[in-house]
């Protein structure tokens, strides 16, 4: 019974998320990371994009596992793609250089994975399954990234994402709270 209560709360949790948001935010985050790597940056540079990585990892995990609704070609095309792309990096078929060049086109990426969010949002106006806390975070690293890109690294191609990024998640965040209460609040009036 336990099981199944939790089974219930973890799939009540991962409704109205868009598997496809974020498995174009691992495919952004992926190419963040190693474009850190081959730059040979300081850990600390990206620490947090490592760790959002990961988050992102477990939260597609849990969709899959927990998500209502079945997954069709392009989700699993996504799953493939992505899988493809980390075997040519182990392999060593992608270059530094091949990095470098995929990095300056992360931000059209990054604008996709957040006009999913947003697209997600506008058709469900639910926001239940999304906490804002986090999405303050977001807008936040986005601003200190601005900083550590301009300041510390001098790499305008990291400023120009995070400061694209920043306005992008921004937005995610005044949608969340915006329709905070989801679907509840026009049921209760089509109740009265």
């Amino acid at each position: 019974k336990q099981w199944y209560q939790r089974r219930v709360a973890i799939t009540a949790g991962v409704d109205g998320l868009s598997f496809n948001g974020f498995s174009i935010e691992i495919f952004s985050l992926t190419i963040q990371v190693l474009y850190f790597v081959v730059q040979e940056y300081d850990l600390l540079a990206y620490s947090d994009i490592s760790i959002l990585l990961v988050q992102d990892y477990v939260i597609v995990i849990l969709m899959l596992l927990y998500g209502k609704e079945a997954l069709g070609a392009r989700e699993y095309g996504n799953i493939i793609g992505y899988l493809v792309a980390v075997a040519s990096v182990v392999v060593g078929t992608v270059t530094k250089d091949m990095i470098v060049m995929v990095m300056q086109g992360v931000v059209l990426l990054n604008l996709a994975s957040k006009m999913t969010f947003i697209s997600s949002i506008l058709s469900t106006k639910d926001t239940s399954a999304m906490e804002p806390a986090a999405w303050i975070i977001f807008v936040y690293s986005n601003i200190v990234r601005v900083f550590v890109g301009y300041l510390l690294l001098g790499d305008m191609t990291i400023v120009g994402q995070h400061a694209v990024n920043g306005a992008f998640n921004l937005a995610i965040t005044l949608l969340i709270f915006k329709y905070r209460g989801g679907n509840k609040e026009e049921e209760e009036k089509k109740e009265e």
